[in-house]
């Protein structure tokens, strides 16, 4: 097994070196269709104002030996726009409507992780396009504060027809995060058919990335997948391919992280804002392995890189290198923002 894995973001927002910060919905990938226009919104799927979707903020730092680590504080933004609250509820007018959001603060015991809740759909909010929820925090350690932040895109697109939706959700209270040893957390795939649950004549093929490619996990075929701390080496990628009657109606994949394993991956790009945004930008990881509670190189290693995109498509990899270039080329083929899993060569 190798000493520890980690993936990183390429985003068009900064992050902190020494901090891995991940927003996560719990009920699996956000998304939104809608019937009709821009301009005479129909039907929407699914319909945010009954599921009231939340999305969570984890933040790890190699730092800390425990792993996680709690913002002090944490401002909220929709498309750029901060959000301003009176009780915990969004004030923001967004095309007319306003009360899109619930902010939910930390309350050790009740409310672990920072997060917000959307109470109501985001199509006109978002004029009908994809839209973004940011998270921008305080992280406060001994006498130094650092600002994190996570960015979370939600698609909203037309509806045409009624396609099959697969996502990764959460099968337990623990997002997607193991934080003790001997922990585990598990990974439930759902899949939706115009924002309705499909349940008859699914069958479930689970696979973990692994040394850049996907590697099907034997045995492995039920809708929940149980993952252990020895099946994550500090983050871990997993896959669901899902078909009905031998026909394969869609795939997620969703990110493990291990915050109580001892090691830790400080990624070092270059620019330190993993920041693509013209042709000829690059982002280069030069990583090193630390003991978690340090920032001081453990062991020299080299390491394993792999780009993926949002659904698992591999746009490049490489092995045993001690650094790796993320090219303007990988975003446009991507799309969006692409992931870049490290993985220490055993």
């Amino acid at each position: 097994m190798s000493v520890a894995t980690k993936q990183v973001g390429v985003k068009f927002s900064p992050k902190a070196g020494t901090y891995t910060t991940i927003i996560n919905s719990p009920s699996g990938d956000l998304y939104q269709e809608f019937e009709g226009s821009i301009g005479a919104i129909g039907a929407i799927v699914p319909d945010f104002s009954q599921t009231q979707p939340q999305l969570v903020f984890v933040v790890t730092s190699s730092r800390v030996a425990e792993g996680v680590t709690v913002p002090t504080a944490v401002d909220w933004y929709f498309n750029g726009v901060k959000l301003t609250f009176t009780n915990n509820i969004s004030t923001n007018v967004f095309n007319g409507e306003t009360g899109h959001f619930r902010k939910l603060p930390y309350a050790a015991g009740t409310q672990d992780y920072w997060g917000i809740k959307v109470l109501k759909n985001l199509v006109v909010a978002a004029g009908a396009a994809p839209c973004t929820i940011k998270a921008e925090a305080t992280v406060v350690y001994g006498t130094t504060t650092d600002k994190v932040q996570g960015v979370y895109n939600i698609p909203i697109r037309r509806a045409t027809g009624s396609p099959y939706f697969v996502t990764i959700a959460a099968g337990d209270a623990k997002y997607f995060t193991i934080t003790e040893k001997g922990g585990s957390c598990v990974l439930k795939a759902m899949t939706y058919q115009a924002g309705v649950a499909v349940t008859s004549n699914l069958t479930y093929k689970w696979y973990k990335l692994v040394s850049g490619a996907w590697s099907l996990l034997s045995g492995k075929t039920t809708q929940t997948l149980t993952v252990t701390g020895d099946m994550v080496d500090c983050y871990s990628n997993f896959k669901c391919v899902v078909s009905q009657n031998g026909t394969e109606i869609g795939t997620d994949i969703q990110g493990v992280m291990d915050a109580s394993d001892p090691y830790e991956i400080i990624p070092m790009p270059t620019p330190a804002d993993e920041t693509i945004e013209e042709e000829g930008d690059t982002v280069v990881y030069a990583p090193i392995v630390v003991k978690r509670g340090t920032t001081t190189k453990a062991m020299d290693m080299k390491f394993n890189f792999t780009a993926i995109d949002s659904v698992g498509i591999i746009l490049g990899s490489v092995s045993n290198q001690a650094n790796y270039t993320v090219t303007y080329a990988m975003c446009e083929q991507a799309g969006t923002d692409v992931a870049v899993y490290i993985e220490t060569v055993s």
